[in-house]
């Protein structure tokens, strides 16, 4: 389903209502709009979060996404503990060992993902057969080609998952939300397009 906000700070209170009063784990995306809507955060997320990507690049690069959660946390409005982030700044087996060891044991219940130029989201840029949650991504068309990210199997699992796109820079991929192939993948029933 689509749905039409007048402004990001709408959205903010949807997104806010839906993880207060779920409370479980949940996945989160690094990006513009995701930052757009979180910076107005005056309250605590005490929810286990997973940053569903990361750009592989220098760890004190604006580029990665941590980077704006990790102010939130220094701000008390994260709980830092249930913060769980892809930490290595080049591609690691063992990093990437680790958080889908961590992960593989939690069921998160929903995701809030911003809908990237082109339909992608969370650096998946086309569908995968992965058996990882978490996985390497060296083929990106967009800077930086190397990124980790959540698989499509882990998210698929996921209860409920809201797209958020501004109607202003992505008109194209709003359009063509149902005829998405990664949408699809995903299952229309479980997604919502969050519009502002």
């Amino acid at each position: 389903m689509k749905y039409y906000f007048k402004n990001s700070e709408e959205i903010y209170k949807k997104i806010i209502l839906v993880i207060k009063n779920d409370k479980k784990p949940l996945i989160i995306s690094g990006g513009n709009t995701i930052k757009k809507i979180f910076k107005n955060l005056n309250t605590k997320i005490n929810n286990k979060i997973l940053l569903s990507d990361e750009r592989l690049v220098k760890k004190n690069s604006n580029l990665r996404n941590d980077f704006f959660f990790k102010k939130m946390i220094n701000k008390n409005l994260f709980v830092k503990k249930n913060f769980i982030h892809y930490d290595c700044s080049y591609y690691d087996t063992k990093c990437l060992r680790k958080i889908n060891k961590t992960i593989g044991k939690i069921k998160f219940n929903s995701a809030i993902l911003s809908l990237g130029s082109n339909g992608h989201f969370a650096s998946l840029f086309g569908l995968d057969k992965n058996k990882l949650d978490y996985q390497f991504v060296n083929n990106s068309p967009k800077f930086p080609k190397k990124r980790v990210s959540i698989s499509f199997k882990k998210l698929k699992k996921c209860k409920k998952i809201y797209f958020v796109a501004s109607k202003n820079t992505k008109k194209k991929e709003i359009k063509n939300f149902y005829k998405n192939k990664l949408i699809k993948t995903l299952g229309f029933e479980k997604t919502e397009l969050l519009i502002y």
